[in-house]
């Protein structure tokens, strides 16, 4: 006989079952069915009910959250990093009256590896890094006593998962270029030859072109870009019709969101993965790393490819120039391999 308990849910992630505490949030660590298991539940459901005016007193979660929400730092941050840390913020919601001083080490693996079973690894990984953020911010402050998201690991990523946002073929590049059309053509050559996030893509205005340049600001970083218009991106922006202030549209002459843009990407390579024309694993996204990647095949400085993409650091243009000059060295050490062996069969 299956009893069910009261004010438990039941969640599934990579084949597993856990069990979370629905008015607290918090996972269920005993085994179900055992009296540990209905001890644990009593105790969380002992807990004192904190109304919503006491939520966010001094000293609690939601407090520092409310604080670091309404500072110049944050208002500072791009729109699209508030949002990300706003779904970060709407999940730990449940703990906003949790007091900072109960919020250690401990408790913060046990809130990631919750949001791990929930939400997987990404969303995880991104939850320890906002609540650094905001730990650190609130410091200096005196509005939390430390940084308890300090020195945990995130969540490693699979060994077997293949690689996320994956270089495109210069061959896939061409087959969808050539198959995709109107303003979804015009995103994708944004995004293959200028290096844009599919949000600037769909954001972004005629006037960013001159005819010549393009020169736009991020949505994620803020950051102004200026780089010549590549002449394949260039000869699409010539020809393509301006029906609306910005240059990628729907099939009705209207902006298209990103979500339509999304939606209407992931048809158009989802068909030509059926019919055998692409690989498996293309994104947007994987067209800034393409344009990386080409670059450093071709020797380019780690600057230029950080001009080019827009980023803030080095550190991953550095990463494709490593990847570059492994392969180059890598080509080199077996070139002097075979030396020795060309050399014996030509006397």
């Amino acid at each position: 006989m299956i009893v069910r308990v009261r004010g438990v849910k039941k969640a599934r992630a990579k084949g597993r079952v856990y069990y979370y505490h629905r008015a607290s949030g918090l996972r269920l660590r005993s085994q179900p069915g055992t009296p540990a298991f209905l001890l644990e539940i009593e105790r969380l459901d002992a807990r004192p009910k904190i109304s919503e005016t006491a939520r966010r007193q001094a000293g609690s979660l939601g407090a520092l959250i409310g604080a670091y929400r309404a500072s110049p730092e944050f208002a500072r941050l791009a729109e699209r990093t508030r949002a990300d840390y706003q779904h970060v913020f709407d999940y730990l919601a449940p703990l906003d009256g949790l007091p900072l001083p109960q919020l250690d080490g401990a408790a913060v693996i046990e809130i990631r590896d919750r949001a791990f079973a929930q939400k997987k690894r990404r969303f995880a990984n991104h939850l320890l890094q906002v609540l650094g953020t905001t730990f650190n911010w609130g410091r200096p402050r005196r509005l939390s006593p430390g940084n308890p998201a300090a020195g945990i690991d995130k969540i490693p990523r699979p060994r077997d998962l293949p690689k996320a946002n994956r270089a495109w073929t210069p061959t896939e590049c061409a087959v969808v270029l050539d198959t995709a059309a109107g303003g979804l053509r015009l995103a994708i050559a944004l995004g293959m030859f200028a290096g844009m996030r599919i949000g600037d893509a769909t954001r972004v205005t005629w006037s960013i072109y001159d005819g010549a340049n393009l020169e736009w600001r991020q949505g994620k970083t803020g950051d102004a870009v200026w780089l010549p218009a590549h002449r394949d991106l260039r000869a699409l922006l010539d020809a393509a019709p301006r029906s609306a202030t910005t240059i990628v549209t729907g099939v009705n002459g209207r902006p298209l969101k990103e979500a339509g843009l999304a939606k209407a990407f992931r048809t158009l390579i989802l068909k030509l993965e059926r019919k055998g024309r692409v690989g498996d694993g293309l994104t947007f996204h994987g067209l800034r790393h393409t344009a990386g990647k080409t670059l450093a095949d071709l020797g380019a400085d780690p600057r230029m490819i950080q001009a080019l993409l827009g980023q803030r650091s080095l550190s991953m243009a550095i990463h494709y120039s490593q990847e570059a000059d492994r392969r180059r060295a890598a080509g080199a050490a077996v070139h002097l391999l075979e030396r020795p062996r060309n050399n014996k069969l030509e006397n």
